[in-house]
């Protein structure tokens, strides 16, 4: 990887810089080749100045150095007296060493071709995952969205359309038991008792649709709903629980708080029914850079193959802290129970919490 990197670097560098390099190599090596006589071979370091017009330069340029290498080596010899038995002699050798040379540009130039292929088959396979990841993201979140969308739509559903009709049975019941009551019927008492499973119902209905879409829009709906969800907590699961807020944390972004808010709902369900707890809370931390969600319990705590979990809660929780910028953790602490944190780190600090 750092290779790659450092090659694609030397890479975007000038044309006309590798061309120069490789002529003044060629030049250096030749005039060394020649101070040191025939009696020693520099073919090889010729390599070096067509290993680099083959993989910065090209093909066609690599032939033209591979020549002039013979040729400068080849004066080079003559020029420092080397004597030769017959005139063919220099140049079968030549023709050699140049075979030689051509042969390694080739494959050279194969395998810088090979290379290049790689590079663009990788960039393209990279920018598929991009899209496949955004993409997959981006369906995950409308997912969820429409979740929320169908819950609150069902929750208004329930409060306009059965709510009314329940209301209306109650009002029925109500004058039922009157009827009875001025007639002196003993059945009155059970016509009371009627109105009151009635009126029990409304309110139990009430509490479901306010958990199907527990935030309000204004900036401290979020304050309000886990104060709801602690004081329901409290009578639906008979234990202690509580909502804590040293200081007003106003969020502005309805999709945010709607998250957090699902992520202290299902740790506190969690915690009753897997950590098998009976004091919950749940408290809301500004800090100097974003602000902290905490749910804690005394319950059981984690299990040992908790992070290796696949339950759909969790996973739901950490996705949901994901959408919104967030980190989900959730630790076994030292004196019982668990603790489960989303943390929200911000750009900027604001005194009154994020409002974004």
């Amino acid at each position: 990887m750092v290779v790659a990197t450092w090659i694609e670097g030397i890479t975007h560098r000038p044309r006309k810089l590798f061309i120069l390099a490789t002529l003044v190599a060629v030049v250096v090596v030749g005039f060394i080749d020649y101070i040191t006589g025939s009696e020693f071979s520099f073919s090889v370091f010729y390599l070096l100045a067509i290993g680099v017009a083959v993989w910065f330069v090209g093909a066609p340029f690599a032939f033209f150095v591979s020549i002039l290498s013979v040729a400068v080596s080849l004066a080079g010899d003559l020029a420092a007296g080397e004597r030769y038995s017959s005139h063919f002699v220099p140049w079968w050798n030549a023709s050699i060493v140049l075979a030689f040379y051509f042969i390694v540009v080739w494959l050279l130039a194969r395998l810088h071709d090979l290379y290049e292929e790689m590079e663009v088959r990788v960039r393209q396979r990279t920018i598929s995952l991009t899209n496949e990841m955004a993409e997959r993201e981006r369906l995950e979140k409308e997912l969820l969205e429409v979740s929320e969308r169908e819950q609150q739509r069902i929750g208004h559903d329930l409060h306009d359309s059965l709510g009314q009709h329940l209301t209306g049975t109650a009002l029925a019941s109500q004058v039922l038991k009157e009827k009875l009551t001025l007639r002196g019927i003993p059945e009155a008492t059970d016509a009371s008792r009627i109105v009151e499973l009635i009126e029990d119902g409304i309110s139990l209905l009430r509490k479901i649709s306010k958990g199907l879409h527990p935030i309000e829009m204004e900036a401290d709906g979020l304050m309000q709903a886990l104060e709801e969800l602690a004081a329901n907590s409290r009578l639906m699961f008979k234990i202690s629980c509580c909502f804590e807020c040293e200081s007003p944390l106003l969020i502005r972004d309805a999709s945010t708080a709607g998250h957090l808010y699902r992520i202290a709902q299902e740790a506190v369900s969690n915690a009753v029914k897997h950590g098998k707890a009976r004091n919950i809370k749940i408290q809301l931390e500004t800090l100097e850079d974003g602000m902290a969600l905490h749910i804690s319990d005394d319950g059981i705590g984690l299990p040992d193959s908790f992070s290796e979990s696949t339950g759909m809660g969790l996973r739901i929780m950490a996705h949901r802290a994901s959408i919104i910028g967030g980190t989900l953790t959730a630790r076994h602490e030292e004196s019982g129970g668990t603790t489960v944190s989303c943390l929200i780190r911000l750009k900027s600090n604001r005194k009154n919490g994020p409002d974004e």
